[in-house]
């Protein structure tokens, strides 16, 4: 394409302003134009494209995507409505620039990344702060040592726009946060390093139960916090101050940066700078548009991948689990989510224990229960079957149904992570101590011996336990993500195996010790991975586009594996969670390779289903649990 084409969809204030942006562009023959506009009202959108002198009006967001000619798409509408807009447009395979918030929630986000991967389009958050001339400036200040070692960052944003309906409104997702919050919390994210390792925030709710003003404050892996404010009531105030060790910056107006002042350690100004702006910061969101559209996408497996490097897929992800988690914390739920309290609540399943034949495909139902049961694994001797409910352990033979429980004394809020170990003596499990409500891992045994810490530090989800008993592979956070570590099982100095950006979990050995099969986030999309048991090589072995697959488990003669899948529509990419309909998956290899997996069982399940290893010994059954 020698000029990009751009339509804007939806007519409001933001709109205007990006139209003054391409039409300045287009003036100046900088390889873009404004070619239409669209609104659900026709005679808004004749207005607009009189007014901003857009060749095409149309009264349809539906026949505005249908037009040939546009190639890329401005998604200027409320909250609400950036997902269904966006999805529109990429499934008539158009590029987008979708303003922020990119959407409502990170489920949203996560949808349009993976259709648009599918469709090989661009798309782009529209966080123009993050596109803008200021933040090099910023960025050689603090490298260049004016400021010394960067120790913490203050941000508040607050504007008394309360008034404004869309912002009022829950299921137009309003409040302060995503309209202005997500400001501060890009200023620190900008010029801050390391991971979150914890995150103290307050909100005050408005009276249709939005959030009106928010405190936030972050410390991260570096040392370095943040200390971040917005409002949508208070009197306004637009600043970012970064604090360093020799002095201070301090950015007028944190969405646009229209001045930058550079002072020492006695607040004496050293320097000033009002950073170029072609027109009013929107374009720099379109050159960047233009310059990725001149490339071509990155292909990684069934992958393309088009984004800009301002704003990258994984970046856009990233903010919105950020804003996902303030809000939880907050208390704020749309009318479109579902509360995590009712995700979580199980006080009405009921459980029933089957086991799968892979060769007849024959499902057998060992037990109802009326409760939750979870995570059953199959004794190396194919006697019995052990499960976690209500914080404890129990035993099912499975010649005589009969149920014990395993005694655990004070180890008694077991999760759903727990391994047999290889001699027969009890399990390691995971248990959520009292002391800070965090797991560790502890082993338990059958003939009544007192638990044994193994893991003082926590959070440690246990998974896998190699072979000859001598090593537990397990997910923990350490710093701020969370990755995958061993550690002697008799205790010890443990080991980092895994360290790429987002949730790596479910470690397991393999029956020979060789590799450790888990799940990684690294993706965007939850799939299964397979290392070395030292962590080298590790290789991704699944690839789905719209699935989250979690937990696979490798069969004792190494040749099949399962895993529970759930489809993009239901959760993030890094949840697992109950009350779902998932999909059970089998691979198996195939000379060196391993296949494409295979939907064997469908069922009302999620977190609990299959969390652990459950083959039995030959390699023909494995056990689940399901709820109804």
């Amino acid at each position: 394409m020698n000029k990009i084409k751009l339509g804007i969809l939806g007519t409001g204030y933001i709109a205007t302003k990006m139209a003054e942006a391409v039409k300045h562009l287009e003036k100046h023959s900088m390889g873009i134009e404004a070619y239409a506009i669209a609104s659900r009202n026709k005679s808004k959108a004749d207005q607009f494209a009189e007014e901003h002198q857009f060749q095409k009006a149309y009264g349809s967001y539906e026949d505005l995507v249908k037009d040939p000619n546009v190639h890329l798409i401005y998604i200027a509408t409320p909250h609400s409505e950036h997902f269904e807009n966006a999805k529109l447009c990429i499934e008539k395979g158009k590029s987008v620039l979708v303003e922020k918030a990119f959407t409502s929630n990170a489920k949203q986000a996560s949808i349009l990344i993976s259709l648009a991967e599918e469709k090989g389009v661009l798309l782009v958050e529209a966080m123009w702060t993050r596109f803008l001339p200021a933040i090099k400036i910023i960025k050689d200040w603090i490298t260049t040592g004016h400021i010394g070692e960067v120790k913490l960052i203050e941000a508040d944003f607050s504007q008394p726009i309360s008034h404004i309906e869309r912002l009022q409104n829950p299921s137009l997702a309003g409040g302060a946060l995503l309209d202005l919050g997500i400001y501060c919390l890009t200023f620190a994210d900008l010029f801050l390093e390391g991971n979150i390792i914890s995150a103290q925030c307050h909100s005050i709710p408005f009276k249709t139960g939005v959030d009106a003003s928010d405190w936030i404050t972050l410390t991260y892996s570096s040392g370095q916090k943040a200390f971040l404010k917005t409002s949508m009531v208070a009197s306004s105030k637009n600043e970012g101050i970064l604090y360093g060790s020799k002095g201070y910056i301090r950015v007028e107006n944190l969405n646009n940066m229209i001045r930058l002042e550079l002072l020492d350690h006695t607040s004496q100004l050293l320097e000033t700078i009002v950073p170029p702006m072609l027109v009013n910061g929107y374009e720099y969101q379109l050159l960047a548009c233009i310059k990725a559209l001149k490339a071509k996408p990155r292909i990684e497996g069934n992958r393309k991948i088009w984004e800009c490097e301002e704003m990258p897929h994984s970046k856009t992800l990233y903010m919105m689990e950020q804003l996902d988690s303030l809000r939880d914390s907050f208390g704020v739920t749309y009318p479109f989510e579902i509360p995590n309290s009712k995700i979580w609540d199980r006080s009405r399943n009921k459980s029933i224990l089957q086991i799968y034949n892979i060769k007849t495909k024959e499902c057998i139902r060992l037990k109802e229960f009326d409760y939750v049961i979870e995570a059953p694994n199959w004794s190396t001797n194919g006697d019995f079957l052990t499960y976690n409910s209500n914080g404890k352990i129990f035993k099912y033979d499975i010649t005589t149904a009969i149920i014990t429980e395993v005694p655990s004394y004070y180890v008694n809020e077991c999760n759903n992570d727990h391994v047999l170990a290889p001699d027969g003596s009890g399990l390691y499990v995971s248990h959520h101590t009292k002391e800070d409500g965090l797991s560790r891992i502890y082993r338990i045994f059958f003939n009544g011996r007192k638990p044994i810490l193994i893991t003082p530090l926590g959070p440690s989800y246990l998974h896998g336990i190699s072979p000859d008993g001598k090593t537990l592979a397990y997910c923990a956070s350490r710093h701020g993500e969370y990755d995958i570590y061993t550690i002697p099982s008799e205790g010890g100095n443990e080991t980092q195996l895994t360290s790429t950006k987002g949730l790596n979990d479910g470690p397991e050995y393999d029956s020979t010790g060789e590799y450790i099969w888990f799940n990684s986030v690294r993706t965007g999309r939850m799939q299964a991975y397979r290392m070395k048991a030292n962590g080298e090589e590790q290789t991704q072995i699944t690839d789905d586009l719209h699935w989250n697959t979690w937990f696979p488990h490798i069969s004792p003669d190494k040749k099949h594996a399962v895993m529970i899948a759930y489809h993009e529509n239901d959760v993030k990419p890094g949840e697992h969670v109950p009350n779902k309909n998932v999909e059970i998956r089998l691979i198996k290899v195939e000379g060196n390779q391993w296949s494409s997996p295979e939907t064997i069982l469908k069922l009302f399940g999620g977190q609990g289903s299959i969390n652990v290893n459950s083959w039995a010994p030959d390699s023909k059954r494995f056990a689940f649990v399901s709820y109804f």
